[in-house]
């Protein structure tokens, strides 16, 4: 009887509460947002090709390097502070504002729990917009706002989950919807000169002109930022069972990503050229088609996947606010997130400027959340040669490389993606909101026909 158990308890386990170092790798693949997927062509063009390849795997190479840093810096908290009140309660996350104001003080807690909320807020709000933007595409019988009413009920369903623990299932389904459509994009672009072109001869004519400004140029740029952060880095490691393996996980999901975006950017790069600059959907460039169709609800799918993986961060930081977080009671918990679901609802109701409010969010929290903060929290925590004797060294070259490589990393933030980026960007979104007022009915569509 207790051999049965212990088999039933190992498949639960195995089923439901996920947290494998396999689990770290869905979760970090599912949660890179799908609908930057669209965008990402867009940037490519901006940048030029050859640019777009070399930014991304420099950026690529620094988010490896922050996520990497943020894991020592929770590997140290977790031996040197570990709350006890964690002890019994599996639904306790532990997040990156904790980890930095344990080990540096409350200042340090402050700025970063600052930064975190701001930026899981928006990054949900938007894949709310994301998704009304993408469904109007299908079928534009409705228009945007009406959308964004009804995947708000779709989008209310993450309120029910206690943790990222649970999440096994949605994060396989990510990975597959997001492998799926960087399939679809790369073939259907490879495909369009030999079965479109006798219908659309003048996607023969292909142009590439950029960079044409250094405002277009650094506009781009920060296009490149996304993909190598990861808005919920420190709630994948608390979910592992063997933390110390996030590194390893965080590697190949990477290499994954890496594989999936530059494989459709690359090639509607080479097959459109210029005309993805005034295309923020690269999808709209190929033919409908059922593949189309496809690609297009997969990509709602896995939109519907990522705001429940942000907007579960973002719960467990509200509920620590209003310190009901470590309550037993999971009715108390799940009641307390509807404020924040329907603030994000409203938000993304309000200000469906899609485009032009992720890059212009992303130069200023992105960089400082994910990799300006951990790459500081990192070199104060080191400082001192005491920490540093009962720690290995990031890069295994020793404290020189590893300042070095963390002050490299800060000053690119702050000059090329919160200076010279964040400088485009506000030029592009002052040009996208003239003329727009909250609350619009259906933000930039076509005219009726």
């Amino acid at each position: 009887m207790s051999a049965t158990n212990s088999w039933d308890q190992a498949a639960l386990r195995l089923l439901w509460h996920g947290g494998s170092t396999f689990d770290a790798w869905l979760n970090i693949v599912a949660a890179k947002l799908a609908s930057r997927l669209l965008t990402f062509p867009q940037s490519t063009a901006q940048l030029g090709l050859p640019s777009a390849i070399v930014f991304q795997l420099l950026l690529s190479a620094m988010g490896l390097w922050a996520q990497s840093a943020i894991n020592v810096l929770y590997l140290r908290h977790k031996r040197m502070v570990n709350p006890e009140t964690t002890a019994n309660q599996p639904w306790h996350t532990t997040q990156l504002h904790e980890v930095i104001g344990g080990l540096l003080g409350s200042k340090w807690k402050i700025v970063s729990l600052v930064f975190n909320i701001v930026t899981l807020f928006y990054v949900s709000s938007a894949q709310l917009i994301a998704c009304s933007n993408v469904a109007y595409t299908v079928n534009d019988n409705m228009d945007k706002r009406t959308w964004t009413f009804v995947f708000g009920a779709i989008f209310s369903l993450p309120i029910l989950f206690p943790s990222a623990h649970n999440y096994r299932v949605w994060s396989f389904l990510g990975v597959v919807t997001i492998i799926f459509d960087s399939a679809y994009m790369t073939i259907a672009t490879l495909l369009y000169f030999s079965i479109i072109t006798k219908t659309f001869p003048q996607a023969g004519n292909v142009r590439h002109s950029s960079p044409r400004s250094s405002q277009e140029y650094f506009t781009g740029l920060v296009g490149m930022l996304t993909f190598p952060s990861l808005c919920k880095i420190m709630e994948i490691m608390d979910a592992m069972w063997k933390p110390d393996e996030y590194q390893a996980a965080n590697l190949y999901g990477m290499a994954c990503i890496l594989v999936v975006v530059m494989l459709p950017s690359i090639s509607m790069e080479r097959k459109f050229g210029d005309k993805l600059l005034a295309t923020p959907n690269a999808m709209l460039l190929l033919p409908r088609s059922k593949f189309h169709d496809s690609a297009n609800v997969l990509i709602l799918l896995h939109v519907v996947i990522n705001f429940g993986m942000y907007s579960l961060a973002l719960y467990a930081t509200w509920e620590k606010i209003v310190r009901i977080h470590d309550s037993p009671s999971y009715v108390k918990r799940t009641l307390s997130r509807i404020p924040v679901f329907l603030a994000l609802w409203i938000t993304a109701l309000a200000f469906p400027f899609f485009s032009a409010i992720n890059k212009l969010l992303d130069a200023i929290l992105v960089s400082w959340n994910f990799f300006i903060i951990p790459c500081a929290a990192y070199i104060a925590v080191f400082w001192l040669p005491q920490p540093r004797r009962g720690s290995k060294s990031l890069s295994r070259l020793g404290w020189a490389v590893d300042l070095s490589v963390c002050l490299g990393t800060i000053l690119w933030m702050l000059v090329m993606q919160c200076g010279l980026g964040l400088w485009g960007n506000v030029h592009t979104f002052v040009k996208v909101l003239e003329g727009t007022r909250p609350f619009p009915k259906c933000y930039r569509c076509a005219p009726p026909k």
